[in-house]
């Protein structure tokens, strides 16, 4: 194979079904806190459609849920060709997976789903497409179906957030992060 091949192909890609609930997900190289995923969650709703911090990304689904959600897993030796006019929503992020080679991939309530991806820091880009509304969906199998492309990280500005438009309601407000509390 020759150096060009190489790099417009991924090192590995796994397969994996997700049961998303909450509206969300997140990924986690093993070095995340779960006492973390709230104030993730408020900065994802502030800035949509995820937010990280270094151990975890978690990201927004414009479903409510998806019980069955398909979810490709890749690694890439070096950032991969843009294809964002392929998906609907569209983001990125920075994750350290540890020595243990696991990228958990969670949604609250469901349980967690395993990817082995080699120890490392990277840039992570999740994009998805099927979606049908923003919120209930009509169905827990709503069919849309989600990437997340890892390669390593370079210290690269990660590319401005996709959302999804929805014909005839438009892209959700971000909702602002509640102001701590004042004692």
């Amino acid at each position: 194979m020759d150096e060009h091949t190489e790099r417009t192909r991924p090192v590995s890609e796994t397969q994996v079904t997700l049961a998303m609930d909450y509206g969300q997900f997140c990924l986690d190289g093993g070095l995340g806190d779960p006492d973390a995923e709230l104030a993730l969650l408020e900065r994802a709703q502030a800035a949509q459609p995820s937010a990280g911090n270094g151990a975890m990304l978690l990201v927004l689904c414009p479903h409510q849920n998806n019980f069955q959600m398909a979810v490709t897993v890749q690694v890439w030796p070096t950032r991969p060709s843009e294809d964002r006019d392929q998906w609907q929503q569209v983001s990125e992020g920075r994750l350290e997976v540890d020595d243990r080679g696991v990228l958990v991939v969670s949604s609250p309530t469901t349980d967690p789903v395993d990817v082995a991806v080699p120890a490392g820091r990277y840039t992570v880009e999740v994009s998805g497409r099927g979606f049908l509304n923003y919120g209930w969906p009509g169905s827990t199998t709503p069919g849309d179906v989600w990437r997340i492309r890892l390669w390593p990280y370079g210290g690269i500005t990660k590319a401005p957030a996709q959302m999804w438009d929805m014909p005839g309601f438009g892209i959700p407000e971000n909702t602002p992060a509640p102001a701590p509390n004042e004692e």
